[in-house]
């Protein structure tokens, strides 16, 4: 590989780096940005800040579906759950307030949908299971085609437009300078082998899939540390 190609490879990793470790901020800080949302999202500074969200299914042979495709937004994300609440929204454990699915994931072959709850109430986090991947990604996918249109507007009106760091978003909610320190991420690859498939994940929530029988490679957002 040139030098080149070298450098761009590793910037293109510093950038993955950063928009995983915003992606942790907002795990760690969703019942914040859900909770105070009618704020911030209509500035689109704050609106179209990107994630990074692992939202597809792998399948161990190397079948791949998305429940939507790449790029999140913010915006999108917290638009959708409260714009169908049958679909993103449940009943906290604690204190019967709503929660509310800050990422979802399952699989299309069994209908099986997993999300993940916030309760903006107590701070309230976990997993619920539902059925229905199919209804799930079509609703998520209308919210982001009027996304996507509506940022391509806005970039064709100012080509000079980029988005707030979260970040920047939080702090103006209140939280703690102590709070918004970015993880650092681990440059790991962790490896499975059940004798036939060979199933590596990158620490950006790429995968690679070798069929030793076939000799087949399947590759998922592979962003590999051995370019």
């Amino acid at each position: 590989m040139s030098q080149n190609s070298s450098l761009a490879a590793e910037e293109r990793r510093r950038q993955l780096d950063y928009i995983t470790s915003i992606t942790k901020l907002y795990f760690l800080h969703s019942p914040t940005l859900f909770a105070s949302s009618y704020i911030w999202s209509k500035d689109d500074r704050y609106y179209f800040i990107e994630l990074r969200l692992d939202m597809a299914y792998v399948s161990s042979s190397g079948f791949i579906a998305r429940i939507a495709d790449p790029p999140y937004y913010l915006g999108t994300i917290v638009k959708t759950t409260y714009l169908y609440p049958e679909l993103f929204m449940g009943t906290c454990p604690n204190d019967d307030l709503p929660t509310l699915a800050c990422s979802y994931s399952g699989s299309p072959l069994s209908e099986r949908v997993t999300q993940h709850m916030v309760c903006i109430g107590c701070g309230w986090e976990g997993e619920i299971e539902r059925r229905g991947w199919h209804t799930r990604s079509k609703a998520l996918r209308k919210t982001q085609a009027e996304d996507l249109k509506r940022h391509r507007q806005l970039m064709e009106s100012d080509p000079d437009f980029k988005p707030a760091d979260l970040r920047d978003l939080l702090r103006s909610l209140g939280v703690p300078e102590e709070d918004l320190v970015l993880p650092e991420i681990e440059r790991k690859i962790e490896t499975r082998d059940d004798g036939r498939f060979v199933h590596q994940r990158d620490p950006y929530g790429g995968v690679k899939i070798e069929d030793r029988e076939s000799g087949c490679t399947t590759y998922y957002d592979w962003h590999g540390l051995d370019e």
